[in-house]
């Protein structure tokens, strides 16, 4: 069986779904798989399976839907495991250790990370972390279960405890992942815009000239209209002053407030030039009526 190569602690948890009946939640689970940092999957017997529809629903997902390992039952897929984890909607009546996936994503991380051999593992120690999911309509088996060392269940609302076979994969991968992170520090998205987004601090002299201009775009559209100006401009000084502007936020606000003026000034001449415009049609209209 293929494994990935990245090093992971995340690589020696196998994802197995037993018996799964709708494509939709494969690839929903595939997604959710690629979004945590998960990157091996065992089927056992499917209902349905389709890789192009899978890669249709689960974009950018078509590495791990390659390696995609197929098992005739459950015995099969989980063969190599050194742990076999099932989840559960509810707790049943059986012996098995019972745990919520943020109680139990710390020590199964741990198992990965020896079975990933990314930390000296001890005789007995390789294989594989196997986190089984059941049928979307009725989970796994009490047979099924009893396979399991340890079962997950997610602590939901008694009146509809139940989740969606995608949903539930997420919750118990978001765990693993966040636990996986405490342990080793996995990479994280690159949210920056690729470009240097620092600026130094605008100067005093930046500043300053910003405010001439911003003071008389204010006076040009009649903010001040039988104002003091100084109190209001106090006022403005400390509201952008609090704002620690840098030098390009500083250019765009003066920018901003030279548009301002540039724009009342194009008004006023476009105004006086429709007065001039309507005075000579009135002189032409009196001489033709003279």
């Amino acid at each position: 069986m293929n494994t990935p190569t990245d090093a992971s602690p995340l690589d020696g948890i196998v994802v197995v779904l037993h018996r799964t009946q709708d494509l939709v939640n494969i690839a929903l689970v595939v997604r959710a798989m690629k979004n945590m940092g998960l990157a091996r999957l065992r089927l056992v017997r499917p209902e349905e399976f389709d890789p192009h529809r899978i890669g249709g629903i689960a974009h950018d997902t078509e590495d791990l839907v390659e390696r995609i390992e197929f098992a005739e039952s459950l015995e099969e897929a989980i063969a190599d495991a050194v742990l076999v984890v099932g989840t559960s909607a509810r707790r049943r009546a059986s012996r098995q250790v019972w745990s919520t996936p943020e109680k139990a994503a710390p020590r199964l991380v741990r198992e990965a990370l020896a079975a990933s051999a990314l930390e000296p593992s001890g005789p007995g120690s390789a294989g594989t972390v196997a986190l089984v999911f059941g049928p979307e309509d009725r989970g796994l088996s009490n047979l099924e279960l009893d396979r399991c060392q340890e079962v997950l269940y997610i602590p939901t609302s008694p009146e509809h405890p139940s989740l969606n076979l995608a949903h539930a994969a997420l919750l118990v991968f978001y765990e693993l992942r966040k636990a996986a992170d405490r342990a080793v520090g996995l990479p994280e998205r690159d949210l920056s815009t690729g470009k240097d987004e620092t600026a130094p601090p605008a100067t005093a002299g930046e500043l300053e000239r910003f405010f001439e201009v911003w003071e008389r775009a204010l006076e040009r559209v009649g903010f001040f209209h039988h104002l003091d100006p100084e109190p209001k401009m106090r006022t403005f000084r400390s509201l952008f002053q609090r704002g620690s502007l840098d030098r390009r936020e500083a250019q765009l606000l003066e920018a901003v407030a030279w548009e301002i003026v540039h724009y009342e000034r194009r008004l006023r001449i476009r105004l006086r030039n429709e007065v001039a415009n309507e005075s000579r049609l009135d002189d032409r209209e009196s001489a033709a009526g003279d």
